[in-house]
């Protein structure tokens, strides 16, 4: 979609769908004029100008040369331009119709996320409605609609004003409680990776198939069941995680299994996080030197033990098979992946390309250059 403020655009503001009601969403110069064209209401005729008409009035009536689908219309906005919505039967070919009828007559069709952009209040606000229809939990959709009700934009405007007034302590503690959260904010609308290794037997798939609460992933006794990296979606906490269920590591292994330890060792490298699991009834094999952060978990403690594992310390003891230590095993995910989750209504910048602007700000103000730091903004 252009970014041109002359030109007049259309939009399907709500997912198509089988007996729903869709919205369209017409803004621009020519967004009264193409719906006068195109809409019968049922009694009378629409004003000839928008500025007659208060906002919110509404009409119902048919639109369409051909299709005079019965649908309602009713004026958002007249300043700066006007601002149009008809209410539709929600049918995918329908909209598409529509959609092509007001193409030929010159509008443009952009879809909803070019549409925020162009008409919310600012481009955050509109990144932040762009992020929130993405949110995987309750839990990020809850911050995710603070920072759209004006949480990091208020907190941001702070940080400005501070540095207009050369007020550089007042700007870094402001920019540190902003930077302090960056990391979650990136996974607001992406899950953490967590990646379940290590030996072949050692209850991953099991381990898996407890925390997603369902049989995700093939259960068997002979090594190397698992050859693929099988993914699930799941929340621990409110937060969304994606569990990599990967082939157990060995020297030695045919060469279709190979591939599946190849395919494992380069998940594992490049996760949020990786489960180390061993078997409390074998003689247990730990990671070498993993460049991923590490949480260690000895599995299958409802079986007689075959060390010491006392040696293990850290490590979450748990049974993939009667659920014992799985609620440990959450909470310390939990921990692991967000220490320090906010409070409600707390800043939380969201964006690869705002953190990393607020990331340069912050190093600006702590080395005294207020006038690099300004100019960032």
């Amino acid at each position: 979609m252009t970014a041109d403020p002359s030109a007049t655009v259309i939009a399907c503001l709500t997912p198509p769908g089988a007996a729903a009601i869709a919205t369209l969403g017409l803004h621009g110069p020519d967004a009264w004029t193409a719906c006068r064209a195109l809409f019968a209401p049922r009694t009378g005729e629409l004003p000839e100008s928008p500025a007659t008409v208060k906002p919110g009035q509404f009409w119902l009536g048919r639109l369409g040369e051909e299709t005079k689908d019965e649908v309602v219309l009713t004026l958002r906005r007249v300043e700066p331009v006007p601002w149009v919505e008809l209410h539709c039967h929600g049918g995918r070919e329908l909209i598409d119709m529509l959609l092509d009828v007001f193409q030929t007559r010159g509008l443009r069709v952009c879809s909803w996320e070019d549409w925020e952009r162009r008409t919310a209040k600012s481009p955050l606000r509109a990144e932040a409605a762009v992020a929130l229809a993405r949110a995987l939990t309750p839990r990020t959709a809850s911050i995710l609609l603070d920072q759209y009700q004006g949480a990091l934009e208020r907190t941001l405007e702070a940080v400005r004003a501070a540095l207009a007034r050369g007020d550089a302590l007042e700007a870094e503690k402001l920019l540190a409680s902003l930077t302090r959260h960056a990391a979650l904010g990136l996974h607001l609308t992406t899950p953490w990776r967590v990646v379940v290794a290590g030996a072949p037997n050692v209850g991953k798939s099991s381990l898996v198939n407890a925390l997603a609460g369902f049989q995700r992933s093939v259960v068997a006794e002979t090594p190397g069941t698992t050859r693929d990296v099988v993914k699930t979606l799941i929340a621990i906490d409110g937060w969304p995680v994606e569990l990599a269920d990967t082939a157990g590591l060995r020297d030695a292994a045919e060469a279709l299994e190979e591939q599946g330890i190849g395919l494992a060792r380069a998940a594992t490298g490049t996760a949020d996080l990786c489960l180390w699991v061993v078997d409390a009834s074998m003689p247990p094999a730990w990671p070498q030197a993993l460049s991923t952060p590490v949480l260690r978990v000895v599995n299958k403690i409802d079986l007689p033990t075959a060390w010491d594992l006392g040696t293990a310390e850290g490590a979450v003891r748990m049974s993939a098979r009667t659920g014992e230590g799985l609620g440990e095993l959450c909470e310390a995910l939990s921990q692991v992946l967000v220490p320090d989750p906010p409070p409600p209504g707390v800043a939380v910048p969201f964006t690869p390309a705002l953190c990393h602007r607020l990331e340069m700000i912050r190093q600006h103000c702590t080395a005294g250059r207020l006038a690099e730091a300004r100019a960032c903004f």
